[in-house]
């Protein structure tokens, strides 16, 4: 089945945005964590990110903390992976409607992805504040489809960590697990999904349902 909408996820599958959150983090706890360490903490928002790493005292204030220094310097290092912006050009033609759900705050990460000049091939892009919920809680893609038009059957998402796959199954939709994000690869692997994917171009097939 040809699909309808895609949904991504956006750290560790469009982006690889580790070193930018590391530089950030620890910007805002004084810390010293390398690139590597921060990597296997993303996925579930900047206050996991920050208890992770360590923070104490007034979470509230720390986040917002992480958020500026964050919101500073979103793109110095942080890049699109290979083959994302054609492909997702090509979806974008063959009129597959495309979509961003991330635990990043929504105003954040559409100025990431227009700084990377994807932002205009995305029909929406929403982060947990948008929605009021983080996933995996499947309002997000709720949300999504409505906006698209787009029932489950012909709507996948795609992410590379294990929320996300809680994500899709919570939403009842078709997964496809990225096997170059932050996850353990190997978890990634053992992970029921309808797809794994070792390059992003061989999404194009799937979403034109060959």
């Amino acid at each position: 089945m040809a699909r309808q909408l895609v949904v991504f996820d956006l750290d560790g599958t469009l982006i690889d945005s580790v070193a930018d959150i590391a530089d950030a983090l620890n910007r805002t706890l004084g810390t010293r964590f390398g690139d590597g360490e921060v990597a296997g903490w993303i996925g579930s928002g900047a206050r996991e990110l920050l208890r992770h790493a360590g923070g104490t005292g007034d979470l509230d204030a720390l986040t917002a903390r992480f958020r500026d220094a964050y919101a500073e310097r979103p793109v110095a290092r942080t890049r699109l992976y290979l083959g994302v912006k054609e492909a997702l050009a090509t979806m974008a033609a063959d009129g597959v409607a495309l979509a961003i759900a991330t635990n990043k705050p929504g105003a954040l990460a559409r100025t990431i992805v227009d700084k990377l000049g994807v932002g205009s091939l995305f029909q929406a892009v929403l982060g947990e504040d948008d929605v009021g919920a983080r996933k995996p809680d499947p309002m997000i893609v709720d949300i999504l489809r409505g906006r698209a038009g787009a029932p489950r059957s012909a709507t996948l998402y795609v992410g590379d960590s294990l929320v996300d796959a809680a994500t899709a199954e919570a939403a009842r939709v078709d997964l496809a697990l990225v096997t170059w994000g932050y996850e353990d690869p190997a978890a990634i692997r053992a992970r029921a999904a309808r797809y794994h994917v070792d390059r992003f171009a061989d999404l194009l097939p799937i979403c034109a349902g060959d």
